[in-house]
């Protein structure tokens, strides 16, 4: 990671997943007081979740990521990082009111993933995953086409806003800048289908900026 400047720097960098961080917030649950982040990458949204005062498993199989993402948490957040993919990690069933995969179900088994983060809420939980799909029709062309205008607006913004401050782009000298990337295989049509077999009531929405959310919430 570059020393250039030191964790906890004024943070101005945007990106795709963070775009929907507030999306996925307002779907934790009210009294949600424990969160598991599934592919945490360098930690930002665990952050987020444990800046609301929630304790944090979050868990990546990069222990070079996972590494960074300690580097960059103030000891004041409950965050609790471990190197291990969701089938090591196990999670406690019933364990947690809210369970997040950002950007990282696409790198695992997806059925199998889904079931096991499901597994993981406790009654009343939810699931929320930002993942990414494969384009396959011509709506999905036209979403990404679509996303273009507004990618290069924000783009400019901050560019502006980091040359008026100062401050270097995080994705390129922070914590995410060693993210590892890959190119989701499955349509968002085979997403609806494998969802809706796996988690009954889950209510998948597709997005701009090559994403979509998938959200379920456990019955009580």
């Amino acid at each position: 990671m570059s020393r250039l400047l030191p964790p906890g720097s004024l943070d101005i960098s945007w990106d795709h997943n963070s775009h929907y961080h507030g999306h996925l917030l307002r779907h934790v649950p009210p009294h949600c007081t424990r969160a598991l982040d599934v592919g945490c990458g360098g930690g930002r949204f665990a952050r987020v979740l444990a800046s609301r005062g929630i304790a944090v498993d979050a868990i990546d199989p990069s222990p070079r990521i996972i590494s960074t993402a300690r580097e960059w948490t103030p000891s004041r957040l409950p965050v609790e990082y471990r190197a291990a993919s969701l089938e090591e990690a196990d999670p406690v069933p019933e364990g947690y009111g809210f369970v997040s995969a950002i950007s990282s179900i696409h790198h695992m088994p997806f059925g199998p993933s889904l079931g096991r983060m499901a597994a993981a809420l406790a009654p009343g939980g939810t699931l929320a995953v930002l993942g990414l799909y494969r384009e396959e029709s011509a709506a999905d062309v036209a979403t990404s086409l679509a996303a273009l205008g507004p990618q290069w607006a924000i783009g400019a913004g901050m560019g502006l806003g980091r040359l008026l401050t100062g401050v270097p782009d995080l994705h390129s000298v922070g914590p995410t800048a060693e993210m590892p990337v890959c190119d989701p295989r499955m349509s968002l049509r085979e997403i609806a289908v494998e969802a809706a077999e796996r988690l009954p009531g889950a209510r998948l929405r597709r997005l701009l900026f090559w994403r979509y959310s998938l959200l379920y919430t456990r019955p009580a």
